[in-house]
C-alpha cells in the first residue's frame, strides 16, 4: 500500500506543478510510467518513471525532445528546480526518501536533510570530488550507482532497514579510459544492464560516519596502489611517464601502454593487476598489493630491451608530437647541433627527463615550428613531424644575440 501512496503523491505533485499527465501502471514490473506534457514551469514534455530498486524509491526523469549529446543548461535548471521542490515536499510532508535521477543530465536529486540526501552528498564529495552526484549511463532503470573517476569498476549502494550494502560491478573499466598514473582520460560510463555483487555491509546503527570512513578507505586503497606502481616502475626508469599520448608513454625509450588495475572480486577481496597492452603481456596479478608490486619489480629487472630504442632527445620531441613509436628516424630526420656534442645532449636531456623537468615554451603559436627551452638547451623542431631538430645551448644562443 505504501508503494501506491508515494507514487500517487508524486502524480499529485506533478499535476500541482501544471503538468497534464498520462499514467500507465505496469503492475507486472511494479513500475509507474508517467508522460507529463509541458507545464508553465518546464517547457519540455517529460517521461517520469517510478519504481523501487535496491531499497530506494526511484524517480527517473528524461525528455524525449532532448539530445543527450548536447548541453541544455536551461532545461537542467528548470527540471532540477521543480524536482528538488517535489522531493523536498514529499520528504517533509510524508517522510518519503525519493531518489531522483535526471537521465538527460546524469545528475541525482535527493532531499538534502534526509538520510538518502546525506548518502548522496557523501558519494559526490568523497568519490566524485563534486557537490552533486553524476552518472554517465544509458541504463533504463538505475538505482544508486556510482562510477568514480579513480575506480576501475562501477559501484552500487543498497539501502535496507538495518544496513547499507555496497556492491561492485562485474564489468571492469576499459584500460583506455585512464592512464597508469591514475589520470582519467574519458568519463567512466556505466554499462547498460551492469550486474553487481555485494562486497561489504555497513550497519546503519554506526551512522553515516562509518559509511564515509568506508568510502575514504576504498578510494585510498586504489589510489595508493596506482601511486606505488608509478614509484616502482620509476625505480627502473625515472623518466617513465614524462610524456603521455593517451595511455602510451616511453620506458627506457621503448613505447609502452601500461595499465594498473584494482578490482573487487566476488569474495569481497581486491585483485591487483599490472599489464602492458602494447605486448599483451601481464606483468603481475595478486590479491595483495605488495605481492603484485614485487612481481612487477622481478619482471622489470629481467626484461630485455630492444636495440632500436628512442633516444632521450627523441622521447622529448616525439612526446611533444604525441608520437609514441620506435622508429625515431621516421619522425626526426636529422639533428643539427651547435657548440655541444650529441653525447652531452643525451646526457643532459636524459637527466632532465629523469627529474621530470617541465618544458619551457619559447614559441608555441607559430604554425610551422616550435621552440622550447629544456635542460639548458634551446630546441627547435617542426610543429608536426617529420623534420629537422636543432639543438644549441641557451648560453651560446644568448651570446650570439648579444653579438
Amino acid at each position: 500500500m505504501e508503494t501506491i501512496n508515494w507514487k500517487k503523491k508524486m502524480e499529485e505533485q506533478l499535476r500541482r506543478n501544471g503538468f497534464t499527465l498520462q499514467v500507465e501502471n505496469m503492475s507486472n514490473i511494479q513500475m509507474t510510467e508517467i508522460y507529463a506534457d509541458s507545464s508553465p514551469l518546464i517547457s519540455y514534455p517529460l517521461r517520469v518513471r517510478l519504481y523501487e530498486r535496491m531499497g530506494w524509491l526511484m524517480c527517473t526523469v528524461d525528455s524525449p525532445s532532448i539530445d543527450r549529446s548536447e548541453d541544455h543548461p536551461l532545461y537542467e535548471r528548470m527540471v532540477t528546480a521543480v524536482f528538488e521542490r517535489i522531493v523536498r515536499h514529499l520528504y517533509n510532508g510524508y517522510g518519503f526518501h525519493l531518489l531522483t535521477f535526471i537521465g538527460d543530465t546524469g545528475n541525482y536529486i535527493a532531499p538534502k536533510d534526509s538520510e538518502t540526501g546525506e548518502v548522496v552528498r557523501l558519494l559526490a564529495h568523497l568519490w566524485n570530488d563534486r557537490s552533486y552526484l553524476h552518472l554517465d549511463t544509458y541504463e533504463e532503470f538505475p538505482a544508486l550507482y556510482i562510477t568514480p573517476p579513480w575506480a576501475h569498476q562501477a559501484y552500487a549502494v543498497e539501502s535496507t532497514d538495518e544496513e547499507w550494502v555496497i556492491y561492485a560491478g562485474r564489468t571492469g573499466r576499459p584500460s583506455t579510459d585512464y592512464r597508469a598514473d591514475g589520470t582519467e582520460l574519458r568519463a567512466h560510463r556505466l554499462s547498460e544492464g551492469e550486474l553487481f555483487f555485494p562486497i561489504d555491509r555497513i550497519s546503519k546503527q554506526k551512522g553515516t560516519l562509518a559509511l564515509s570512513e568506508w568510502l575514504r578507505l576504498e578510494r585510498r586503497e586504489v589510489e595508493d596502489f596506482m601511486m606505488s606502481f608509478m614509484e616502482t616502475i620509476r625505480r627502473f626508469d625515472p623518466a617513465f611517464g614524462f610524456a603521455w599520448g593517451g595511455t602510451e608513454t616511453f620506458f627506457h625509450g621503448v613505447p609502452v601502454e601500461p595499465y594498473a588495475q584494482v578490482l573487487r572480486v566476488e569474495s569481497g577481496k581486491r585483485r591487483y593487476r599490472v599489464m602492458n597492452n602494447t605486448s599483451n603481456r601481464l606483468f603481475a596479478v595478486a590479491d595483495d598489493p605488495n605481492d603484485c608490486l614485487k612481481e612487477v619489480s622481478r619482471t622489470l629487472s629481467t626484461v630485455s630491451l630492444p636495440d632500436d630504442r628512442v633516444s632521450a632527445l627523441g622521447q622529448l620531441v616525439m612526446g611533444v608530437w604525441q608520437q609514441f613509436e620506435s622508429d625515431e628516424s621516421t619522425y626526426i630526420q636529422e639533428v643539427a647541433y651547435r657548440d655541444v656534442s650529441m653525447f652531452q645532449i643525451e646526457e643532459r636531456i636524459g637527466h632532465a627527463l629523469s627529474n621530470q623537468q617541465r618544458i619551457r615554451w619559447l614559441e608555441k603559436n607559430d604554425p610551422h615550428q616550435a621552440v622550447i627551452e629544456y635542460a639548458h638547451f634551446r630546441i627547435t623542431f617542426p610543429k608536426r613531424p617529420p623534420g629537422i631538430v636543432t639543438v644549441e645551448p641557451v648560453e651560446s644562443f644568448d651570446e650570439r644575440g648579444v653579438l
